[in-house]
């Protein structure tokens, strides 16, 4: 038997130093390969979060691209026909599940040194929500690095999802909402001039030495018959109590310390981007609202407009318009007449006259059954909407004209004197070399210095800068019917009437009639006239209606011992009015606020608004099966998930 020998105290002492040894050993090989899984996870993790990340960002780039498209086709389109390039992006003609539109498929973004990062698909859907508004829903799947990628599982992979509803708008143009609005300088000089109502310049607006007075009225996001929505907090005092509007300029407010009214209050003073004057160069897209509404103009037993004037062979292209209190002008629905007109007197019903002449008021031009009152005894929205209700079916008028506004006898001696002088003024310059804002006398920039980094180097350089169709356009569908590559882009650069042609300074020899005034020439004109001056004065007291025009409105009223009233609204890219009265008053028709009410028979002239987004959802995954399929794509974002 082998007999084991127990261990002295000095040997059983290195024996458990030696097990403690051991034991720390594997308890440390423990703790570090712990730890080293618990780095790798972070590791892992982080990597995770970051590919994560990127395939966010990729996701949100490809909705942001498409917005981006959008904007270009909202700014290559033809007004005629201004939703065709919007609608080509969806194939599919149906709407919500099942109606998206596989846009694009594996798109690759790459960064810097030409390496892929991430791939996308693109799905849209366009929803006609009215004549006037398309909702957009854009969704964009994107992949890191690559869509084959996660789809194999790959550990170092991620999938991202963006989803973003927009509001494309081409409606009624923000510049009727207010009592006068101008593309150029705004100029109040004048002590006894009153706007009751909101006023607006894209350029600079002065009132010099003067004490005008301006009673603003708050703007709306839109409206809906009386219904205004979406109150504008412009003076963000956090409350909406009809104490908002005022003076707003594009680039500054001279000689504010002078207003009367609510206007000359710090708060009601803004400096806004400039406002879209709507482009009148077109008329096809009113002559089809024209037809399509059945829009006509008769006085007595006699209709001299049904839709459209001048679009027949051997019609007449031009429209005289004389009512009196026993035989009225009677407006029924939105009208185009191709050539000139001609109007004055009094009027009755609900319509809008596009014109593309000139637009002449001859005399005095007053609504027979008009609003109860001009102006709401308040500007707090329960008022101004029980006044909108009142006057919803009560007379209205539009007058606009793609050329000029010629109001008085324009060969009057005065009228060519006063007139002819501010038309000429450096101050009041229109050729359209008017640089990168489109605003004439500009070119020292925002800071009024000339040769600082803000000037507007392509004003007055004797270049019409403009951009045209390009080959890439044509590729990417983007050029309108009617429109070739090299063409001009409507409305581009510094086309500022958006006509495609260059033009000049406005002349005085362009207020002149068109045709002799004879009946062969003019529809609604019964006797022959040598002059204009025969049909038309200068002493104007009254002028009713929302007045627009592309280019000039020159005026000149003469009402001794009185003031002068303007009820509706005036918008004009250059204006050179002059009167000589106690005062000028410009009643802004409640209305036309909120783009114009068709309701009340103000089909005012279309624009676009900016993109609006409604509704934004992130990282709402697809389930499995579903990326390729736009019934499930739809479904799911529609559904809440």
């Amino acid at each position: 038997m082998l007999k084991r020998k127990r261990p002295n105290s000095s040997e059983r002492r290195k024996g458990n130093v030696l097990s403690i040894a051991v034991i720390s050993l594997a308890v440390l090989s423990v703790i570090v390969f712990a730890s080293l899984d618990g780095a790798r996870e972070r590791v892992i993790e982080q990597r995770t979060s970051g590919l994560a990340f990127t395939a966010e960002l990729a996701a949100q780039s490809a909705v942001e691209l498409q917005i981006a498209r959008f904007n270009e086709a909202m700014r290559l389109a033809s007004t005629s026909n201004p939703w065709e390039l919007i609608d080509r992006t969806d194939t599919n003609p149906h709407t919500g599940p099942g109606g998206y539109t596989h846009l694009a498929q594996g798109v690759e973004l790459r960064d810097f040194s030409g390496d892929v990062y991430a791939e996308y698909d693109l799905f849209v859907d366009v929803e006609t929500t009215g004549p006037t508004r398309r909702h957009v829903t854009i969704v964009g799947h994107a992949y890191v690095p690559t869509k084959q990628a996660f789809a194999d599982g790959a550990r170092n992979s991620a999938r991202h999802d963006a989803s973003t509803v927009i509001e494309i708008s081409f409606r009624g143009g923000e510049v009727f909402d207010y009592a006068y609005f101008i593309n150029h300088w705004g100029w109040f000089f004048g002590d006894s001039i009153t706007a009751n109502g909101s006023v607006r310049s894209n350029g600079i607006f002065g009132f010099g030495g003067y004490k005008p007075t301006v009673n603003g009225s708050p703007r709306y996001q839109g409206a809906n018959g009386h219904k205004l929505l979406g109150y504008l907090d412009d003076n963000q005092d956090g409350v909406t109590d009809g104490s908002d509007g005022g003076v707003y300029s594009g680039l500054e407010v001279d000689g504010e310390q002078n207003v009367r009214g609510m206007g000359g209050l710090s708060k009601n003073q803004h400096i806004v981007g400039p406002a879209v004057m709507p482009n009148l160069s077109n008329m096809s897209v009113y002559e089809g609202m024209a037809i399509d509404k059945s829009g006509s103009i008769s006085i007595g037993s006699q209709t001299l407009v049904s839709g459209v004037l001048g679009d027949d062979a051997g019609e007449k292209q031009h429209l005289y318009l004389n009512g009196t209190s026993t035989n009225p002008i009677v407006l029924d629905g939105p009208v185009v007449v191709r050539g000139s007109v001609i109007i004055g007197g009094k009027v009755t019903g609900q319509g809008s006259i596009y014109a593309g002449g000139n637009v002449y008021i001859a005399k005095n031009l007053e609504y027979v059954n008009g609003p109860s009152t001009v102006r709401p005894a308040s500007n707090d929205q329960a008022t101004v909407e029980a006044w909108r209700q009142n006057a919803l079916d009560r007379d209205s008028l539009g007058l606009f004209a793609r050329e000029h506004i010629v109001i008085g006898d324009y060969t009057h001696s005065w009228w060519q004197h006063y007139v002819g002088q501010w038309v000429n003024d450096p101050n009041n310059e229109s050729k359209e070399d008017a640089g990168i804002d489109g605003v004439q006398n500009t070119r020292k920039g925002p800071d009024g210095i000339l040769g600082t980094a803000d000037d507007d180097v392509l004003e007055g350089d004797g270049v019409w800068t403009v951009s045209r169709y390009t080959a890439e356009d044509a590729a990417n569908g983007l050029i309108p019917d009617g429109y070739s590559v090299g063409d001009v882009i409507p409305g581009s650069g510094e086309d500022i009437d958006g006509d495609g042609a260059y033009d000049g300074r406005t002349q005085m020899s362009e207020f002149e009639l068109p045709a002799s005034l004879n009946p062969q020439n003019w529809a609604g004109l019964n006797t022959s006239y040598s002059n204009f001056k025969d049909i038309a004065t200068v002493e104007i007291s009254r002028i009713d209606g929302a007045l627009y025009t592309n280019h000039t409105l020159g005026a000149l009223l003469v009402h001794s011992g009185g003031t002068v009233q303007f009820n509706g609204s005036i918008v004009s890219r250059n204006e050179a009015i002059v009167y000589s009265a106690n005062g000028v008053q410009m009643n802004h028709d409640e209305r036309l606020t909120g783009r114009g009410s068709a309701e009340s028979g103000f089909e005012t002239p279309v624009t676009w608004d900016p993109v609006r987004v409604v509704h934004q959802e992130q990282g709402s995954i697809l389930p499995s099966g579903t990326s390729h399929d736009p019934s499930l794509i739809a479904s799911h974002y529609t559904s809440g998930n």
